[in-house]
């Protein structure tokens, strides 16, 4: 990797909404991300325009999440399991990164960002830590996650990439590639459901985590394009749009925004949770692409 000036060409350091970014330009695309919590706002195509989706009230601020993009939840998702006054999916999301630097393999430009543990961080996740988040941006988008152990005892931890994908309207798309699996609803409180073969749709409040590794696609006819979301090392997927009253009940979240958006997240949480001895790593990726029906 290259130092932290980048590749000058696909690599540019700017400033957006008051907070230090990179935009990131290859094969025809080009992707914004914030060193503020390592946020992955935008990735934008020739062909199919933005695929991600963010709200006009997101809040940029330190110490405050982004509401959009590719927030990182790490190293606990949701609540924390034990104190409950810990902020909500970790720390991660409002945290400033490093920029380690960026280059180009091949038709695509690789950025590397990076935090470490450190005094804030012990007294909330009492292990020592590297994460690394790599983008890689060219005619698709990879979004790969690295947690490396750097302590003396195991360490054990939860990832969400909360991926919010742009739609035309959630309720006339559809999502494959999560039959016959098996989900806990957090709607409802049930647990070890099935999910039918045939397509989900969406008619309500949906917040599900699914025992699964499997592509998932979401075919949105309006906009003539499906969204294709691949992932590796990722052993549960999250689907999630809060609907009408929960969308109301956010600050950072338009009234009227949650038809455009659909969470599709790439994670290991609960029972999939990552352990990791001593001096190992793990990557979490979830890949990102679009195409034409």
């Amino acid at each position: 990797m290259q130092n932290s000036s980048g590749d000058a060409r696909h690599t540019e350091q700017i400033e957006a909404h008051g907070l230090k970014a990179l935009r990131l330009s290859a094969s025809g695309s080009e992707a914004l991300v914030y060193l503020h919590g390592a946020h992955l706002a935008s990735f934008r195509t020739s062909e199919h325009g933005e695929l991600l989706w963010t709200s006009e009230l997101a809040v940029y601020a330190p110490g405050k999440a982004i509401r959009g993009g590719v927030p990182l939840c790490f190293p606990w998702f949701g609540p924390h399991a034990t104190q409950s006054y810990l902020p909500a999916h970790g720390f991660a999301r409002t945290r400033e990164f490093r920029f380690e630097g960026s280059e180009m393999r091949g038709d695509n430009v690789v950025a590397e960002l990076s935090l470490s543990s450190s005094e804030d961080t012990l007294p909330l996740f009492p292990h020592s830590f590297t994460a690394r988040l790599r983008l890689t941006v060219g005619r698709e988008l990879s979004v790969a996650f690295e947690v490396e152990n750097t302590g003396v005892e195991p360490l054990d931890y939860e990832l969400a990439l909360h991926t919010y994908l742009g739609v035309s309207d959630v309720r006339h798309v559809e999502v494959s590639g999560l039959g016959d699996a098996v989900y806990d609803d957090k709607v409802s409180g049930e647990r070890a459901l099935t999910q039918g073969r045939e397509p989900l749709r969406f008619t309500g409040e949906t917040d599900r985590v699914y025992d699964s590794s499997a592509r998932v696609t979401v075919l949105d006819v309006a906009r003539k394009r499906r969204l294709v979301i691949d992932k590796t090392c990722s052993a549960t997927t999250v689907v999630w749009n809060p609907w009408i009253e929960k969308a109301k009940r956010m600050a950072d979240f338009g009234d009227d925004e949650w038809p455009g958006m659909l969470c599709i997240e790439a994670a290991n949480t609960g029972a999939r949770r990552i352990s990791l001895p001593p001096e190992s790593r793990h990557t979490t990726t979830t890949i990102i692409s679009a195409e034409t029906p």
